[in-house]
Order: structure tokens, then sequence, then C-alpha cells
């Protein structure tokens, strides 16, 4: 009889480690995918903010570009003294500074216009975005795969079968919303 328990008791001890080596492997996972989400985080919020810093620079180029062209066709309408050939040649070159401004809002060729741009530039902010909704679901799922192992611990010190409860559904919660952070198939409100 002693023997038995004595190997119940054994068999016991041996779930509990196995299942205390799986959380720490599902944690080892979790934290994983939230440096991944973070590093991605950071990775898209600089794309964005490079991108919009190059949508301003052509803006600020195509206004540049458009107020010398004005300038040249205040020029030409305020001298009299200019002869007519100077006048054409202002005049061209001050329409050539339109057309290249013009040509700053849009590129499609090497998506490099204001409007790709701005569109590449929100794209990354959505990225960016998705990445860090996936952050508060890894942390709390790390937190309870801690709390599962300590908790598995606690009943190999004390094998109190009570805690094994609280442990067990601590480590499935905790598994679940890791899972949830890399997939995110359900948006819980408080984690959002």
């Amino acid at each position: 009889m002693f023997e038995s328990q004595e190997s119940t008791k054994e068999a016991f001890q041996r779930k509990c480690s196995i299942l205390i080596s799986l959380i720490a492997s599902m944690l080892l996972i979790n934290n994983l995918g939230s440096q991944n989400s973070g590093s991605s985080a950071a990775f898209l919020n600089a794309s964005a903010i490079n991108t919009y810093a190059f949508f301003q620079a052509k803006s600020i180029r195509q206004n540049d570009l458009n107020l010398t062209a004005n300038t040249l066709d205040a020029i030409v309408a305020t001298s009299p003294t200019v002869s007519d050939s100077v006048k054409k040649v202002i005049l061209e070159k001050s329409e050539a500074m339109r057309t290249k401004a013009k040509s700053y809002d849009s590129d499609p060729e090497t998506g490099e216009g204001k409007k790709e741009l701005l569109e590449k530039a929100k794209a990354s902010e959505v990225a960016r975005d998705a990445a860090m909704e996936k952050g508060p679901y890894f942390d709390f799922a790390g937190l309870l795969l801690q709390l599962s192992i300590i908790l598995f611990s606690v009943v190999l010190i004390t094998e109190r079968r009570t805690l094994y409860l609280s442990a067990s559904a601590a480590a499935i919660l905790g598994t679940f919303l890791s899972l949830d952070g890399f997939f995110l198939f359900l948006k819980i409100p408080l984690l959002s």
C-alpha cells in the first residue's frame, strides 16, 4: 500500500514536471511572438515616419518650384524693358518648373510621387497598429504562463491538488492568449 502511494505520488510529480516543461516551452514561443511584434511595430513606425518625411520634402520642393515659377512670371510681367526673346526663355523656364512641380503629385512608375508616398505611409501605420495590437495579448499570456509555472512548482512541493486546478487554468488561459496574440482570432476589449 505504501508503494502504491509512493508510485502515485511519483506519477503526479512527473506529470507536474512535464507540464512545467511544456508551459516553459510555450512561454518561450510567447516571448518570441512578443519580441517580433514589438520589433515589427518599431520598424513600421520608422518606415511611416521616413515616408512622411519624404512626402514633406517632395511637398516643399514642389512649393519651391511653383514659387520660383510665379516669381519668374512676375518678373516678365513687370519688366517692360526685357526683350521678347528673354521673356520667352524665362517663360519656358517657368513652365518647365511648373511641369516638374506637377510631376511630384503622382509618379506610379517609381512609386515616389506624393500620392504614392502618402499611401505607403498610411499602409505602414495600419501595419504598425496591427503589430502593436498584439502586444497586450503576449504580455498577459506571459504573465499567466509564468504564474502557472509558479503554481505548478508549489504543487510539486506542497502536493496540494487544489492549486493544480488554478495552475492548469492559468496555463490554459495563457496559452489561449498567446495563440490569440499570434492570430488575433478573438479580440478581447480590455486588451485591444
